[in-house]
């Protein structure tokens, strides 16, 4: 595992770009910055707060959906923190990572920075992840006429085309039976682990006819029951059901945008939970607790570990080319790729 002292790289990706890292407990990371991405993530969380109140009890707003901002790590020197790092446990967090940060390899190169970001894998003892990209058009207006050739060629070959989204990839535990059915071309084994990464070659290679084929895949755990891995199936159903009728909501483009699944592979923890799953992640920082961090915070006076309580979760990430749209509606070339899955899933 590469580390730069008390950061590695981030394990158990299923697609998306090199560069993220995690700190040492898994608690955050940071991921490198894009302008439009921060500013999208600033824009939507800011509003967050204020749709939660107004919204209580109906449907949840896109922040829920997403992980939370915490700020951005500028050249390991400046902090600039968000609205949601007002406690102070979070703040030291975030001063000790630019410290660490500012004094390793990681900063090489001049002016880099890095969005601080809720890890959503912490809490999971065996982690399986998916990542669904959404969305037929895969490019903004700013891309190259080059870039543009090259992703229209992707939509129309791939399932992004015919059912406006596509696997992207996933990290799953092994089970032989199902892999051995893969193309050798398709997934690498993780030396030393009990995973198989399942590339992106294996989700442009789906139709609408086998792409079925991939979700079971992902959700055919060896470590799990049946009644368990159906009670997964039933609350991913359950959390894009929710996921759409947020989207009718809001008036955004999200371009090349995805949803990231998660599910607990480890059975104990299913013993520890009595196979109860919760639909919501918590919010990373409770709005609720006290503004001197106490209830984040040990006895010793250190971030406190906290355990997932729920043994799944689906979230959506990835907004580079995402932009708040006001007055235009909301976004069909996302909403057609949430309203294919709904179909698939209820298949299941």
């Amino acid at each position: 595992m590469d580390t730069v002292n008390n950061y590695r790289v981030l394990e158990h990706k299923a697609a998306g770009h090199d560069g993220t890292l995690t700190d040492g407990d898994g608690l955050l990371i940071f991921k490198p910055a894009l302008p439009q991405e921060m500013e999208f993530y600033k824009a939507i969380q800011a509003r967050g707060m204020n749709q939660k109140e107004s919204l209580s009890g109906r449907d949840a707003p896109l922040c829920s959906w997403m992980p939370t901002y915490l700020g951005i790590l500028d050249e390991g020197t400046k902090v600039e923190k968000s609205d949601k790092s007002k406690f102070l446990q979070i703040d030291k967090r975030l001063s000790d990572s630019t410290d660490n940060l500012g004094s390793s390899q990681v900063q090489s190169e001049k002016g880099k920075q890095y969005l601080v970001l809720e890890n959503l894998l912490h809490g999971f003892s065996k982690p399986n992840v998916l990542d669904i990209k959404l969305g037929k058009v895969l490019y903004d207006s700013k891309a190259s006429l080059e870039k543009k050739e090259r992703l229209k060629r992707v939509s129309e070959t791939t399932t992004s085309g015919s059912l406006s989204f596509r696997i992207c990839g996933m990290k799953i535990q092994k089970n032989p039976a199902i892999i051995k059915r893969l193309s050798p071309e398709y997934y690498e084994e993780e030396a030393g682990t009990d995973y198989v990464f399942i590339n992106k070659l294996y989700g442009r290679s789906r139709t609408n006819q086998n792409v079925l084929d991939a979700l079971e895949l992902y959700f055919n755990n060896a470590h799990l029951s049946d009644a368990r891995k159906h009670q997964l199936k039933k609350t991913f159903l359950k959390r894009l059901q929710l996921f759409y009728n947020t989207l009718l909501e809001e008036e955004v483009q999200m371009i090349s945008s995805s949803l990231l699944f998660i599910f607990e592979g480890d059975p104990s923890r299913w013993d520890s939970l009595n196979d109860v799953d919760r639909l919501m992640r918590d919010d990373f920082i409770d709005d609720e607790e006290e503004e001197d961090g106490t209830d984040l915070v040990n006895t010793s006076g250190e971030l406190e570990d906290r355990v997932a309580n729920y043994l799944s979760s689906m979230s959506l990430i990835d907004f580079a080319h995402a932009e708040v749209t006001p007055g235009k509606g909301y976004d069909e070339n996302v909403i057609e790729g949430v309203e294919n899955l709904l179909d698939i899933f209820m298949k299941f």
